[in-house]
């Protein structure tokens, strides 16, 4: 906590690996968020690639950010037209612009399973009723347009096979799917859903409605709903859990509530305004929640008694969230136009998710210990001094 309030680069860092190292010695908890953003600003103050934000989009633009875990590659979707393939190289992650359509503004992309196709959504600017997906060859880039949607379309989910994918058109008041050549609504909806979620299996599909109900629909018995209601004021994002039967919703005050065969078996307080998108990591023991409250909350589902790590270095809410294809860093893709003191805030946001490698890192980046008077002052004069990193002799001055 004290390290985030000193300007001295590395005063600061030295003081955030020290907590660090007490955390560990004392047996404090693994993902404690002050440690975490401790270690994060000082790896920050020294423009350390896993803090580095990624530059591309135009500003406000990132809608969508998908992964390609197969080939460690990232891509990213925006209302500016865009779709851009991140790659991972020398630690770092280099852009390649693939499209640029300024008359169609993309708002959400998924990735079949074998890595092969990338289904892309948004909004035709030049005629809304009349709106297309665009399905992609990601080995080619090669196109094909799908049409018979209308109105904006805001989730997209690839069947587990590959074979086609649902969407949400129609300002939530439809569910459509394509079988990659033609298109036909198969839940027409009274209530505006905000979300929809498809299961691993291909067998479900949820729908957060804006009444506060859940929906669930049964797609071998030729979709029979499932209403779950007075959940909350409105719901805002729905995600599948891998295990069967369990879903997890965001609401409009904030809160996440976990749901086990439609019965909510825990509540996670920590937003203040409503979750815009659900996400887990690759391995599955996380989940990052985005909020309009402009924080990102990541969440340790093996200790949820403990509290979330806050991700809140940015000044706008999240549009949407992944994870880097070796889960060592969440990805999101804001609605931002602000002015920082270093210039327009970039669109897409990058943290560290694993605590013990920033750490390794940041005494990679200092250059000395504290001196025996930092020691009095930040840590206590009833504490033996210490060297904080071991590649440097003590300072015991």
């Amino acid at each position: 906590i004290k390290s985030k309030e000193i300007n001295d680069n590395e005063q600061a860092s030295i003081l955030a690996q020290q907590g660090y190292n007490f955390n560990t010695k004392y047996e404090g908890y693994d993902f404690d968020n002050d440690i975490y953003n401790g270690l994060f600003f000082a790896l920050e103050r020294y423009d350390h690639p896993l803090t580095r934000s990624l530059q591309g989009h135009q500003r406000g633009a990132a809608r969508a950010l998908v992964t390609r875990t197969q080939e460690d590659l990232i891509y990213s979707g925006g209302s500016d037209g865009r779709i851009i393939r991140w790659k991972h190289t020398n630690g770092q992650w280099i852009a390649e612009t693939l499209v640029t359509n300024p008359t169609y503004q993309i708002y959400s992309m998924d990735i079949s399973n074998d890595g092969k196709q990338l289904v892309t959504a948004g909004l035709n600017t030049t005629n809304a009723s009349n709106n297309y997906v665009v399905l992609y060859n990601l080995d080619n880039m090669s196109s094909q347009k799908i049409n018979g949607f209308v109105n904006a379309i805001e989730n997209i989910k690839f069947t587990p096979d590959g074979k086609g994918f649902y969407a949400r058109d129609n300002s939530g008041k439809s569910i459509k799917y394509s079988d990659l050549a033609t298109t036909k609504e198969v839940i027409k909806s009274n209530v505006k859903l905000t979300a929809i979620d498809l299961s691993s299996d291909g067998d479900q599909l949820a729908g957060a409605g804006d009444n506060g109900s859940l929906f669930t629909w049964d797609i071998k018995n030729n979709f029979a709903v499932r209403e779950i209601k007075n959940l909350a004021r409105a719901l805002t994002s729905v995600s599948f859990t891998k295990e069967k039967g369990q879903l997890i919703i965001g609401d409009y005050s904030g809160q996440v509530k976990i749901l086990n065969n439609g019965v909510i078996v825990r509540t996670l307080s920590g937003h203040i305004s409503p979750v815009e998108q659900i996400k887990f990591n690759h391995k599955g023991n996380f989940m990052a929640t985005a909020s309009k409250d402009k924080t990102v909350r990541l969440w340790n589902l093996s200790k949820l008694n403990e509290q979330p790590i806050v991700l809140s270095d940015h000044h706008d809410w999240v549009w949407s969230i992944a994870f880097s294809p070796d889960d060592e860093q969440l990805l999101a893709g804001l609605q931002s136009t602000a002015e920082t003191l270093k210039g327009i805030e970039e669109t897409i946001h990058a943290w560290p998710t694993k605590i013990e490698t920033m750490s390794h890192i940041l005494c990679g980046e200092i250059s000395r210990n504290m001196t025996k008077e930092e020691w009095d002052l930040y840590v206590g004069d009833d504490l033996s001094y210490e060297s904080t990193c071991q590649n440097y002799p003590e300072n015991y001055k």
